[in-house]
């Protein structure tokens, strides 16, 4: 590094699976400089280290204690031990702790700002099945950042350094944003898995199953992003086709009735966007009602 180094840009690396090692490399791509990275497990701080450029520690407060960013992205279960651990090591006065949990407070990092350090926390709103994906799906993400008002400012440029766009989140609204995120990612796949079980039955492999849906998917998802999920409903529930959704049922009871609950269910909540949509009348809604709560 040259002497033109920016202040405050050194960043360590506590944890060293998929999303440190790709915010890590996002940071490098920005112009920050990695100056550590720890990981309890040897192969996966060697690897994040040698992918990286940057020192590989086993000891999480000697990786902290040249940096100005300390990232913590252990498993959530981990994040306020290993802040305590490094705040009670090292000297944390004027450095900036930041922690990626989307469900955990800023209270998971007490220990540091009892310290003297500053406390973020960025949450990117991306998913991450394995570490190639992390590292081309993070750059250009939404990040959900809790902090005090005075560090927006910083915490706005730390983000947009990485391509990435900033949504302010109330720390006492940490579980329902992340619970949001959830829903929007988690359970979409909860219910593609419930598609292809019930082509399983049907005799479809779950290959041939993917490759049937993956383009009725994606179209979905961009019908959503271009008129909102209100717009983009079609199907049975958008039409008041009892019929057609009664036969659905019945067959879903056949095949595995857990899928059967999981169909009422979302369709119950789908009568909210049925309903904003103005196109049916108020009976033909009630009686889409008592068949998914029969």
């Amino acid at each position: 590094m040259t002497g033109m180094e920016e202040p405050g840009r050194k960043v360590a690396v506590i944890g060293a699976g998929k999303v440190g090692t790709a915010m890590a490399s996002a940071l490098s791509s920005a112009g920050y400089r990695l100056v550590g990275v720890s990981d309890r497990d040897p192969d996966a701080r060697h690897n994040a280290a040698s992918l990286l450029d940057m020192e590989p520690y086993a000891d999480s407060p000697e990786a902290a204690r040249s940096a100005d960013i300390v990232l913590i992205t252990t498993p959530d279960g981990a994040i306020e031990e290993t802040c305590r651990e490094v705040s009670a090591s090292i000297d944390v006065r004027g450095k900036r702790f930041i922690h990626m949990s989307g469900a955990l407070s800023l209270d998971a990092l007490a220990a540091a700002a009892r310290g003297g350090a500053d406390i973020l926390c960025v949450h990117p709103l991306q998913t991450f099945a394995d570490l190639t994906g992390a590292l081309e799906s993070l750059p250009g993400s939404t990040f959900g950042v809790t902090c005090d008002r005075g560090l927006e400012g910083w915490a706005h440029g730390f983000v947009s350094d990485i391509g990435g766009r900033l949504l302010l989140v109330d720390d006492s609204d940490k579980a329902a944003y992340h619970a949001a995120a959830v829903m929007a990612c988690n359970l979409m796949t909860m219910v593609q898995h419930g598609a292809q079980s019930v082509c399983g039955e049907l005799g479809f492999t779950d290959s041939e199953a993917r490759k049937a849906f993956m383009p009725l998917v994606r179209a979905t998802v961009e019908n959503i992003a271009r008129l909102g999920p209100t717009d983009a409903l079609t199907g049975p529930l958008a039409r008041g086709d009892i019929d057609t959704i009664s036969s659905h049922l019945q067959a879903l009871d056949r095949i595995d009735p857990d899928l059967s609950s999981m169909y009422r269910a979302i369709s119950l909540w789908g009568l909210r966007l049925v309903t904003e949509r103005g196109e049916l009348n108020e009976y033909e809604i009630e009686d889409m009602r008592k068949l998914l709560e029969d």
